[in-house]
This record gives C-alpha cells, structure tokens and sequence, in this order.
C-alpha cells in the first residue's frame, strides 16, 4: 500500500512539474526510466503521461512484447513491453512499473510498459559517449551522467515509424489461425 501511495505522489508531483515547467525548459527536459536493466530517456514533449500499470486485455497473433490494449479514458491505446522489444526479457510487474503514454503527439494511441519511472531530467546534465554506436536506429544518443551512468535517448518519432515496432503480429500468426474449412460432424463418413 505504501509503494502504491509514493508511486501515486510521485505522479501527482510529476505532473505539477509538467504542468509549471516553461516552453525552454521542456525543450530541455527528459524523463528518465528504467526498463531492461538499461536507463532511457525520451524528450519531454514525447514523454505524453506516466500512469500505473492499467488493465489490459491481451490480443492473440501477435509478438509477446505486445502485451495488448488499454482503455485510457475511452480510447484504446497499444501496450508494448520496451525491454521485451528490444530483447532485454519481460518486464515484471510490480507495484513501480509504469505505462509510458507517448504516441499521442504523433498520432499513435500507443504507450511504452517500463519498470519504472526514474524522475525528470535537464539535458544538460548528460555528454555524449564517444566512439559508442547505437543498437538501434530510434536510439538518437548514448549518453552519460555525471555518475557515469548510461542513458540512451529514444527519438520518439523514429520508433513509432520503426517498421518493426509497428508490426505487431507474432511470427507465424497468420499460419496459426484455424482452418476455415468446416468441421465434420463426429461419426459423419468422409
């Protein structure tokens, strides 16, 4: 109950945040999340809302790292694991994973399932890593803090026109859908 209440603050506060925070510094600003053992940052303006983990129905055919749609506020919004997406394993749920909604700008009604929320950054509290290549094309930077820990930045954009991020359905979905012919009744003579 006491994890459920701080991770309720720790929303509510983030969206006074959001809300007072000027049009330069939400340029400037990133939000911070764990998902995959790994730190990621998403600009501010992409980062949409930051909710607790909803509801949500599950959708056959399709890869695992869709875990299905939720209802947010009567619209139905895509669910996609971003450590299983990127092969980093299935995230647990627990009462600090968080649903990431940041297709909204971009006209996608589409969110990112993280392990947890690590709180609002300013961009300039990071440098670039020098001669460290990106493993994936939506990855804008690597980047470091002054802990020496790593980030990489997801261009929001680039993944939701990533062709694979778009193409939910699991391999072999279609040869897993049931035959359409008829069924024969039991005892019937082929």
């Amino acid at each position: 109950m006491a994890r459920s209440l701080a991770l309720r603050e720790f929303q509510e506060n983030l969206a006074r945040r959001l809300a007072n925070a000027s049009a330069q510094d939400t340029l400037r600003s990133r939000l911070a999340f764990e998902s995959g053992n790994r730190l990621w940052l998403v600009r501010l303006p992409d980062a949409g809302e930051v909710m607790p983990m909803p509801w949500l129905c599950k959708v056959p055919l399709t890869h695992r790292w869709y875990n299905g749609l939720v209802n947010v506020r009567g619209s139905l919004h895509g669910v996609v694991d971003l450590a299983d997406f990127c092969g980093y394993g299935v995230t647990p749920r627990t009462s600090e994973s968080a649903y990431l909604l940041c297709g909204q700008r971009h006209g996608i009604n589409v969110g990112l399932l993280v392990r947890k929320v690590v709180g609002l950054r300013n961009a300039q509290e990071f440098s670039p890593m020098a001669g460290v290549a990106v493993d994936k094309p939506w990855i804008s930077a690597m980047l470091t803090d002054h802990e020496g820990r790593e980030f990489r930045e997801i261009n929001m954009a680039a993944l939701l026109r990533d062709a694979d991020f778009m193409d939910i359905a699991g391999s072999g979905a279609m040869g897993a859908l049931p035959s359409a012919a008829p069924r024969q009744a039991a005892g019937q003579a082929s």
